[in-house]
């Protein structure tokens, strides 16, 4: 038998192996969101388009370029009289709403685009605390992957332990061997996924994450929004809403096209003898003859101002189901995570504790106790696949929440 001082020892290696080392300096997800919104190309183009929108605004509402024409009478060059010119500036005259609905739909074009990157931060906030949380899952993988083979290496201490007392077998010594064989090479496989997901996140940040420990906490229990709410402040719907205003505001220019066009003009005709008749004014009338392209507009722009509605309806749709998706993906992990904490691991732990006793006494087999070492780290790690996706639904309920976004808490 197995003296009771050779035991505590082996335990006492046990918990002091299994304590997690502490990280230096780790990289926390504020720093990668606020890496990543510094450097996205898609948020880079998204401001260049807002500056775009933003120029067309100042041209909108305006009038038409006036149009200057000048003639000139050849013969009149070699004459003995005067050359003949003939000067005229001409306008086309707006009418006022023409102008309005220019200039409305300019500026919603500009609210659409502000919010299109409001909406694309969100998102892109959301994807990095993602990546954040799966670069996290990697390293903590790896990190319980350690600790299982040094559980199983504890089991080692114990059989040789029997063997010297005469109560084990070679055997088991070899099992052993080859159970650690075994975790070794699911050590390689579990670093080539690591390297695979760096690179994944090359897009992301621009550059490969150091494999550095790092900080990810649980989201805590806060109240959430419902689903049942009939208008939502969010990005993704007033970038909608605003396409729609947009579309009705050229529906109401189409509309105007179907009015007649008036110009004035004024100029100088030199080839009249009688210069006190040289002065002319004139006021010229466009009127659409058959008025189809005119027709054709409206209905166009009207077909548009449809769309937008029903994708401004389908957004809003979408959006709450994203929203109830999301409540209750985080509902469910806290859920899980209560029940891996107060029950599954505490009972597992004191599994794997016993196992140990028993297989010390003669009272357990070897194999048992190297199952119990896996369901050990096994359940721990189904924690850790928890608060990864836990993470993850909470980044993604805050990128659709009507919250503001400003803040980068968990």
């Amino acid at each position: 038998m197995i003296r009771h001082t050779g035991i505590q020892t082996v335990l006492a290696v046990f918990i002091t192996l299994s304590a997690p080392a502490m990280a230096e300096s780790p990289e926390t997800v504020e720093q990668w969101v606020d890496e990543a919104l510094a450097n996205n190309a898609t948020l880079g183009a998204l401001q260049s388009t807002i500056e775009a929108a933003e120029a067309e605004v100042e041209g909108s509402g305006t009038w038409a370029d006036p149009v200057v024409k000048y003639g000139l009478a050849p013969e009149t060059l070699e004459g003995p009289n005067m050359v003949g010119h003939r000067f005229e500036v001409s306008q086309k005259l707006p009418w006022p709403d023409q102008l309005s609905a220019s200039r409305e739909a300019s500026e919603a074009g500009v609210v659409a685009a502000r919010h299109d990157s409001l909406w694309q931060t969100r998102k892109l906030t959301a994807s990095v605390k993602e990546a954040y949380a799966r670069w996290w899952y990697s390293n903590q993988a790896i990190e319980l992957h350690h600790e299982t083979r040094a559980l199983v290496e504890q089991l080692t201490e114990i059989a040789r332990q029997r063997l010297d007392y005469g109560e084990g077998s070679q055997s088991d010594l070899l099992r052993i061997a080859t159970e650690l064989d075994t975790l070794d090479t699911q050590l390689v496989g579990l670093k080539g996924e690591q390297a695979r997901i760096s690179s994944s996140f090359i897009p992301l940040l621009g550059r490969r994450p150091q494999p550095s420990g790092l900080a990810l906490t649980v989201p805590p229990r806060t109240p959430m929004a419902t689903d049942s709410l009939a208008e939502i402040d969010h990005p993704l719907v007033q970038a909608a809403e605003a396409r729609t205003a947009e579309a009705r505001a050229r529906l109401d220019a189409a509309e105007v096209s179907r009015r007649p066009v008036f110009t004035a003009s004024a100029g100088y005709n030199g080839l009249w003898a009688d210069e006190s008749k040289r002065w002319i004014v004139g006021v010229g009338v466009q009127v659409p003859l058959s008025g189809q392209r005119q027709k054709s507009a409206v209905r166009k722009a009207a077909a548009e101002v449809s769309r937008h509605q029903w994708q401004t309806t389908q957004a809003h749709r979408d959006l709450l189901a994203s929203i109830g998706d999301m409540t209750a993906a985080v509902q469910a992990g806290h859920g899980r995570l209560e029940i891996l904490d107060e029950r599954h691991i505490p009972n597992q732990r004191a599994h794997w504790e016993a196992s140990l006793n028993e297989l010390a006494s003669g009272a357990d087999r070897l194999e048992d106790a190297i199952t119990s070492a896996r369901q050990l780290t096994g359940v721990q790690l189904t924690r850790t696949a928890v608060i990864r996706d836990l993470f993850s639904a909470r980044a993604r309920y805050e990128a659709l929440s009507p919250m503001p976004t400003n803040a980068l808490s968990n």
